[in-house]
């Protein structure tokens, strides 16, 4: 059964303030640079910290598998939440010293730590817990990391609000959050190393492609990275387009139409938290297709009915709902699935490409809202129809196939 209930609890404990403190100091950032170089200058600090924050997860996801294939987990656990907290205590003296640009720099570090953070937090999973609760495990990190994004994203807002945009007193709240994270993962049992003589190779598509092969010869393992890594594909247009949907068909601001990711995001997190209740403990990838057509369903209802505005939030919250179902079978099939002297990697691999799709869906909003000058509405129409159309073959793959479920 479970080596200590305990154990994945704790690891829960540090991610859940990992992620509080992620959207925390981003947003703090991005008010603090906004402050020192003025509003004019809004949409230009916030093109840079999404870029900023985005870059490492392209650069360095790769290494965080490795390492965490490479040497303990639970001790790169601890490694990146000291290293969390060290650049935070710079952050405070940049502050303090008006060094604007420095908020930058310590953005992208903190993003670094993440992209190295992220394979470890998963891939130690099958260390902390026994193989058949890898979907409850998996439902409930992600669910509370929705809830850490919610949090995250709403108090940096009220922090800046409570203490008057006093900058230097915002981010010691960030740094509470540091330190609690550091001291309760010293508390995470050792776990072993897996593969010691790996080597690091710093040309970190060589080790990509490797992953890539492995995963094509394992049934099913290919597929579900695939479907993985396209959910931020789906997550990022949703985050991009909400607020200019909101302007555009509710005739709302730019500050309450951010309001409404929220309620996705809440969304996110139930649809997580339940995915193992409403699939009885198993990994069942049929779960990635039904739940991939009921967003291109919702997209569509977005397109013809968006008045009274509360059917935006009933929409949202259903769009959340299932993409929470969506994301955490092929989360837990990776890891059950993937090899344990490789499984750090494999998941590192998926998180390259998920930002990788990321990115991608931020062309294909330029592309569909500005070079073709489609409304915000028929944008969500044209990714739905293009969702419906990447589903239809994952239909075949994991409903007639006996591989899609696993428990």
């Amino acid at each position: 059964m479970v080596r200590s209930i305990s154990s994945f609890g704790l690891l829960n404990i540090v991610q859940f303030l990992a992620a509080i403190n992620e959207n925390l100091y981003k947003l703090i950032a991005a008010y603090f640079l906004i402050s020192e170089l003025g509003e004019a200058h809004t949409d230009t600090i916030m093109a840079n910290v999404g870029a900023i924050f985005v870059i490492p997860f392209l650069l360095f996801s790769s290494l965080g598998g490795i390492f965490a294939d490479k040497w303990a987990k639970s001790r790169i656990v601890i490694l990146t939440r000291f290293l969390e907290l060290t650049c935070l205590l710079i952050a405070l003296f940049l502050f303090w010293n008006h060094v604007s640009y420095g908020a930058y720099v310590i953005l992208f570090l903190m993003a670094s730590l993440s992209a190295i953070f992220g394979p470890s937090k998963y891939g130690i999973l099958p260390e902390l817990i026994d193989r058949s609760r890898l979907l409850y495990a998996n439902s409930i990190i992600a669910a509370f990391t929705f809830l850490g994004i919610i949090i995250g994203t709403t108090l940096a807002s009220y922090t800046v609000w409570v203490t008057d945009s006093h900058f230097v007193n915002a981010i010691l709240v960030s740094i509470a959050f540091a330190l609690v994270g550091l001291i309760v993962s010293f508390f995470i049992p050792k776990t072993p190393v897996v593969n010691k003589h790996k080597p690091v190779r710093f040309f970190i598509y060589i080790e990509i492609w490797d992953s890539i092969k492995q995963m094509w010869s394992i049934p099913l393992l290919f597929s579900a990275m695939m479907a993985y890594s396209y959910f931020l594909f789906l997550g990022a247009f949703l985050q991009l387009n909400i607020i200019p949907y909101t302007i555009d068909v509710l005739g709302m601001t730019d500050i309450e139409g951010g309001y409404f990711f929220l309620v996705t995001a809440l969304g996110l997190g139930l649809g997580a938290y339940f995915t193992d209740r409403i699939s009885q403990g198993k990994i069942r990838l049929g779960m990635i297709p039904i739940s991939g057509i009921g967003i291109s369903i919702i997209m569509f209802l977005m397109y013809w009915l968006y008045t009274p505005w509360w059917l935006i939030i009933v929409w949202l919250l259903l769009l959340g709902f299932l993409g929470g179902m969506y994301l955490v079978p092929p989360q837990a099939f990776i890891l059950a699935t993937s090899p344990e002297a490789d499984r750090g990697r494999n998941f590192a691999t998926a998180n390259f490409l998920s930002f990788s799709f990321a990115l991608l869906a931020s062309f294909a909003l330029y592309f569909l809202n500005t070079f073709l000058n489609l409304s915000p509405a028929t944008s969500f129409l044209v990714i739905g129809i293009v969702n419906l159309f990447v589903m239809l073959p994952l239909v075949w793959k994991t409903l007639l196939f006996n591989h899609s479920r696993i428990g």
